[in-house]
């Protein structure tokens, strides 16, 4: 049986890249197709955040974190595992990672798959995200994105040597059948306290919306290293009663019941998933429209408001117009999984499975 390896920078941690990893690792490891592994540079935890299921196999690079090490460091370290381990494709779960994959994988049969989780256009946290998709391009047996428009990006500013491929996150099928709370008079959010996601705006939005509708709320979920701020924003606009910051939550799908509508104030974001989450909860969805994903999530008109970006009078409109419309939100929620077909759990696996299998015949 081939042995797929998924490579992390902790696969422990709270965040979209490490849900999305697990998600596809599980699906992947339940078809019995290929024996399935993850691989951490470190992990700061004993448990993962997400559910990991029985049977895969999960290592460590290095028992501790070692940040700051020399990239020769990393690279050997990535080439003695999948030596080792004898595996035959690698999935770079973040292209960053792929600063020391493909130096590693110079000589090695083992295939490489760098899976992208930012906008071409985006490179948040370190410069050397736009030299690691140079590399891709030219060294890398597939790179997967999470949407068309950044697709045709990758298309437009360099020239790929190998496959290029969108592969959506997918949508997780819900336990039970959910029935829309139209008599709700909550407004929920979720991601990580960081500036990518907006939170400033946010706070302006929900000033302009509470000064209408006092009787609403608003529920953050999430935790990071703007919290400080948010809070401190939060007290200065006097939203102490009406906006809450919950921290992190596992049992998202609880509260996606018991709210109204789904807000997304982000200046960028690789896929959205939270918006597919809350559709799947079947959520009216007001956000930005920021590059890349959430044109490709939202209908506008139909089961959501795609909002100027960073139009903050239009985006409090929007959700003000639905909090004094019960018809409007839920005929929004009725039509919640237009468009929702692409992401299909099914049909994202089989193509993750169609990529290897592919890699693997081109031997």
């Amino acid at each position: 049986m081939k042995k797929i390896c998924f490579f992390s920078g902790d696969i422990t941690r709270s965040g979209g890249t490490e849900r999305v990893g697990t998600v596809i690792a599980n699906e992947l490891h339940k078809r019995g197709q290929f024996e399935i592994s993850i691989v951490s540079l470190w992990e700061d935890k004993k448990k993962t955040f997400f559910h990991l299921e029985q049977g895969i196999k999960r290592d460590t690079l290095f028992s501790d974190h070692v940040s700051g090490k020399k990239i020769l460091t990393y690279v050997k370290a990535v080439k003695k595992y999948v030596d080792s381990n004898r595996i035959d494709v690698l999935v770079d779960i973040d292209g960053i990672l792929d600063l020391y994959s493909i130096p590693a994988l110079k000589k090695n049969k083992c295939k490489l798959v760098s899976w992208e989780q930012f906008s071409y256009y985006i490179s948040p946290f370190v410069s050397y995200r736009k030299y690691t998709r140079k590399m891709a391009a030219k060294k890398a047996n597939a790179i997967v994105v999470l949407t068309e428009s950044d697709k045709n990006n990758y298309l437009k500013e360099l020239e790929i040597s190998g496959e290029i491929r969108t592969i959506y996150n997918p949508v997780e099928k819900t336990p039970s059948i959910i029935n829309y709370d139209d008599k709700s008079k909550t407004i929920i959010t979720v991601g990580r306290l960081s500036p990518d996601k907006g939170f400033d705006m946010l706070v302006k939005v929900a000033s302009k919306v509470f000064d209408k509708h006092n009787d609403w709320k608003w529920i953050i979920i999430g935790n990071g290293e703007e919290e400080p701020m948010i809070r401190e924003e939060i007290k200065k606009n006097r939203l102490e009663e009406n906006l809450f910051l919950l921290g992190k939550k596992e049992n998202l799908l609880e509260y996606y019941r018991k709210s109204a509508l789904y807000v997304a104030t982000s200046r960028y974001e690789g896929f959205g998933l939270t918006l597919l989450e809350a559709k799947n909860a079947k959520l009216p969805c007001v956000s930005f429209n920021c590059p890349e994903g959430p044109k490709e999530i939202i209908r506008d008109g139909i089961n959501g408001y795609l909002v100027d970006c960073f139009d903050i009078e239009q985006m409090a409109g929007k959700i003000n117009e639905l909090i004094e419309n019960e018809s409007k939100r839920k005929l929004f929620s009725e039509n919640a999984l237009v468009g929702t077909e692409k992401f299909n759990m099914e049909e994202i696996v089989e193509q993750w499975s169609e990529l290897f299998t592919q890699l693997l015949t081109n031997d």
